[in-house]
């Protein structure tokens, strides 16, 4: 009786901990989204370190959010429920578009039961951030084909404060990171106003309307990838002009719930400046394909190893592939 009792706490312990971090990660989507704040961030990627300011607001309206540059080219975005506009006062131009998520926050998806068959998701101790104690939770991937995760969470409010994207040696490729933070501050209305008001500036609306891309929906893809990572399902299909005298080009998107992967393939000869083969900017990899007439490129932020492995194994849906 004492050996079963022992065998079945060593079999509990690993799930109630797994539990717990998952929990946590939820916490922090909540919070991120739910709570206000004002504070000062740093982004590192691509060897580049950026800093900015973010101010948030929630309430009957919804959220309200306004980031801005303090490095680098001045700009400012502005994100509510409905749209995103963004600032550009190098270039004298504001882009307006519908709302998406928040960059470069990370976005943890709400189905984590799903994502742990291809990561595990662990509770990796404590530390302090921004005067902040928090509790570090880790998503590592099982395999080399996706990118691992560590986000420190204040343990009071559960309002992220870190993260790092780690590649499959644990070594992060981008970091963010608060070195001052507000939470549940009152945030005044005039805070959330642009510093510029965009007159004289060149506008730009991307909602769907003329000179927009021209998108079709159809219900499968002529084109298909034989070699995905396991877990990694299409999640969304169009055919779309990237250019206004073009042909339509395929464009589709794959996820294993956390990595998120596009693939486009375009009719007709390359350009003159489009070269085959692997491209990387920070933790983005793009690998491209070039045939006689098609262009095949795959993106994504996993390793290069996914996007070449997938490059490589497009055909079209009648198994034919004009190599």
């Amino acid at each position: 009786m004492h050996w079963l009792q022992v065998l079945l706490l060593a079999v509990a312990v690993p799930a109630v901990a797994q539990e717990s971090a998952g929990q946590w990660l939820d916490d922090m989507s909540s919070a991120v989204q739910n709570l206000n704040y004002d504070g000062t961030f740093v982004y590192l990627h691509d060897g580049k370190l950026e800093a900015m300011r973010i101010i948030h607001q929630t309430g009957e309206g919804g959220e309200r959010e306004r980031l801005v540059a303090l490095t680098g080219s001045a700009r400012e975005v502005l994100r509510n429920n409905q749209s995103v506009t963004c600032i550009l006062p190098d270039s004298k131009s504001v882009m307006v578009g519908q709302s998406r998520p928040r960059q470069p926050f990370p976005i943890v998806p709400g189905d984590l039961d799903s994502l742990q068959k291809y990561y595990r998701i662990e509770n990796a101790g404590e530390d302090r951030i921004a005067g902040y104690l928090t509790r570090v939770i880790t998503i590592t991937p099982k395999d080399t084909y996706r990118y691992g995760h560590r986000f420190w969470i204040d343990k009071q409010s559960k309002m992220f404060l870190r993260s790092d994207l780690t590649d499959v040696d644990n070594q992060p490729i981008e970091q963010v990171m608060f070195t001052r933070l507000g939470i549940g501050v009152a945030i005044p209305d005039s805070d959330l106003q642009p510093s510029l008001t965009g007159e004289g500036y060149a506008w730009y609306h991307q909602d769907g309307s003329k000179g927009a891309q021209q998108a079709k929906t159809h219900k499968e893809p002529g084109w298909t990838v034989a070699r995905l990572p396991a877990g990694f399902d299409l999640t969304n299909y169009q055919r779309k002009r990237i250019r206004p005298d073009g042909d339509y080009t395929e464009h589709m998107v794959y996820s294993d719930g956390l990595a998120t992967i596009s693939v486009y393939v375009e009719t007709g000869p390359a350009d003159a400046d489009t070269s085959p083969g692997l491209s990387s900017m920070g933790a983005m990899n793009a690998y491209r394909v070039i045939t006689d007439s098609h262009v095949m490129t795959v993106v994504g932020d996993v390793p290069a190893v996914t996007v070449q492995m997938m490059a490589e194994s497009i055909t079209s849906r009648g198994g034919v592939r004009d190599d």
